[in-house]
């Protein structure tokens, strides 16, 4: 096969590899970007595992992005997965293969450049530690995960420590930045019962959702409140279970995936347990909607950008003194923009990551 020549005017099509698109935060933050990118300069298409919501989401923004379907990256089909993306690579003539698979970028990449792609991103978008799921495989996909890739980017400095290493300072750093208008505080607002505690997210290990109801069902003791479990996942009828069991799912909410603005404008504080993150969106849109949050000592000090947000060892009677204590919320716009939180701006930083790496150049870092 020939070189590839670079495209010489735009758009520019690009292959954003996204794998699993049943991820909440990661395909919300892409999706985000692919919202206020500009779309004369460049293109996505998407390649994922196969048809989901992500799909319908994708069509809304731009009906001409075409979505590709390989195999998962597993011990089963790996090989191929690698064969089938290179094959969807080499096609459509990629100049750039943006890859969001964390760890299992030491598959998709080394697929990448031998289809002939300039241009090859390795994007962290989370941690992980012991206690994350598959932790040893990941452990020993960690040292090849950016080998093949030409830049390094991350979605904050912890999310790029821990993918890269010695190689950190290499990461480009793009937030996961998020509508400031969409979660303005002002704006409709769910109903809600009394004071709200909020959680939105995947119903995953990750999040540590059994200790939430643990936390929640001493909180109860202490004052009335309730609990709005906003989200879905595998882990559904077995939390469902668990509040049973505890006594209190009179007090818990839960509310199906959709239209989160409205649930952070009606909570008063928002939780997020989790036993790992890299910079969670929905942290960042808790704020956004003025609310104070209630983070894991797991999750990056990045997030914390408002006012009043605490990170808490993961004790249930510490939780549950957090959980119950009277929040005030705040404006945080102005301090989210000055972090690059704001889409508007940072969808034009990526553009203009996208156009230095074409030309061979490493773009500077946010500062």
């Amino acid at each position: 096969m020939g070189r590839f020549v670079l495209p010489e005017k735009y758009p520019v099509n690009v292959a954003q590899i996204v794998g699993n698109a049943q991820l909440g935060g990661v395909v919300s933050c892409l999706l985000n970007y692919y919202r206020y990118v500009d779309k004369s300069k460049y293109r996505f298409d998407f390649i994922t595992y196969g048809p989901s919501q992500f799909d319908e989401s994708v069509c809304r923004i731009d009906g001409n992005a075409r979505i590709h379907y390989i195999a998962p990256f597993d011990g089963a089909t790996f090989l191929k997965a690698a064969s089938q993306l290179k094959n969807i690579l080499r096609r459509g003539r990629y100049a750039i293969a943006h890859s969001h698979l964390t760890t299992l970028s030491a598959f998709a990449l080394p697929a990448a450049r031998k289809a002939g792609v300039p241009v090859r991103i390795c994007h962290a978008h989370s941690t992980f530690d012991r206690q994350s799921d598959h932790h040893t495989v990941k452990a020993i996909l960690r040292p090849f995960a950016a080998r093949c890739a030409t830049h390094l980017m991350a979605c904050g400095r912890l999310a790029a420590e821990n993918l890269y290493g010695k190689r950190a300072d290499e990461a480009y750093i793009l937030p996961n930045a998020v509508d400031l208008k969409r979660f303005s505080p002002e704006g409709p607002a769910a109903p809600k019962n009394g004071y709200t505690i909020l959680f939105a997210g995947r119903f995953a290990p990750q999040k540590n959702l059994f200790f939430l109801l643990e936390a929640f069902a001493r909180a109860l003791k202490i004052r009335p409140m309730t609990l709005v479990m906003l989200g879905d996942g595998a882990q559904r009828a077995a939390l469902e279970q668990r509040a049973r069991e505890l006594g209190i799912n009179a007090s818990i909410r839960w509310i199906p995936p959709g239209e989160t603005a409205p649930w952070y404008r009606a909570a008063d504080v928002f939780a997020l347990p989790s036993l790992y993150e890299g910079l969670p969106m929905v942290g960042i849109e808790a704020q956004a909607a003025g609310l104070c949050c209630l983070f894991s000592d797991k999750v990056s000090r990045e997030a914390d950008v408002g006012t009043g947000n605490e990170f808490l060892p993961l004790d249930a009677e510490i939780w549950a003194q957090a959980l119950a204590k009277p929040r005030t919320k705040q404006n945080n716009t102005e301090k989210l923009r000055a972090a690059h939180f704001d889409i508007e701006t940072e969808a034009h930083r990526l553009s203009d990551f996208y156009d230095m790496a074409l030309r061979g150049k490493l773009p500077p870092e946010c500062n």
